[in-house]
């Protein structure tokens, strides 16, 4: 049978309100309310004219209800600046990931999360040396931060949102971590949010979605340590007294070294 569920989703995927959805398909927002509402059964010519409109597969509104993401299961780095139709559509997207990734999770033997539950810990930086030697990362730079959390366990997903109002989100389902990625951002700054996404994964776990100063804070000191720890930063820059200084520095350093750094220019 049609399944309204799907049909919202699509919808809200599209960034479309129920209004905008019934101009484009030439209906009343009444007829659309009810048909997610499933109190009419559209006819097979209707949902033809809806696949087409949204661009998803007619298969696609006749298959079971799919796990909602919902609001105040993420947690949003830019809550306060996002609108309601692009807050709607990355949480659709991500409810569409769990779709591909229980498809892909009943296909192949992924990788068991390995993440630490150090929601007690006081100190960001101090969580983040915890992580990177229960990783066995030692001190270096990390050439690659998506295989690294893949490879821990946390399933990763884009976010063609192709906005920036988005930046990045996290959440927990069923005891799997994901992070959704803007795939609109530079790959500097998506480093940095895979970073921060794993400090709320980590340090947030317990207390919901995070989305107070605090705990973002506390996300961007775990991900600046994370990414950068101090001694191995302070083992490879020399004491330096202009900023000229340190541009050349970097320029000496190995592209891997560089790429560490740049989050933070």
């Amino acid at each position: 049978m049609f399944n309204p569920q799907r049909l919202s989703l699509a919808r809200k995927r599209r960034r479309l309100t129920s209004k905008g959805f019934a101009e484009l398909i030439g209906m009343s927002p009444v007829t659309v309310t009810r048909l997610e509402k499933a109190n009419n059964e559209p006819e097979p010519e209707t949902v033809d004219l809806i696949a087409k409109a949204l661009g998803f597969p007619r298969e696609f509104f006749f298959g079971d209800d799919i796990d909602d993401l919902a609001k105040d299961a993420a947690s949003f780095r830019s809550l306060t600046s996002m609108t309601a139709r692009e807050r709607d559509a990355a949480l659709a997207s991500g409810s569409l990931a769990y779709l591909l990734s229980d498809y892909v999770a009943a296909k192949f033997n992924l990788p068991e999360p390995k993440l630490i539950d150090l929601s007690h810990e006081r100190d960001p930086a101090a969580a983040a040396m915890t992580v990177r030697q229960a990783w066995a990362l030692g001190e270096q730079p990390i050439s690659n931060m998506i295989k690294l959390l893949e490879s821990k366990g946390v399933r990763v997903f884009s976010l063609a949102e192709n906005t920036k109002s988005v930046d990045a989100f996290s959440c927990w389902r069923n005891d799997i971590p994901y992070v959704f990625l803007n795939t609109f951002k530079s790959a500097e700054r998506s480093r940095l949010d895979a970073s921060h996404e794993l400090a709320h994964l980590i340090l947030h776990k317990h207390g919901g979605p995070q989305q107070g100063r605090d705990a973002e804070m506390e996300a961007n000191s775990f991900a600046s340590s994370f990414l950068m720890p101090k001694a191995d930063v302070r083992s490879r820059l020399p004491f330096v007294s202009r900023l000229d200084d340190v541009s050349c520095r970097e320029e000496t350093m190995g592209r891997v070294n560089r790429c560490a750094c740049l989050p933070f220019a």
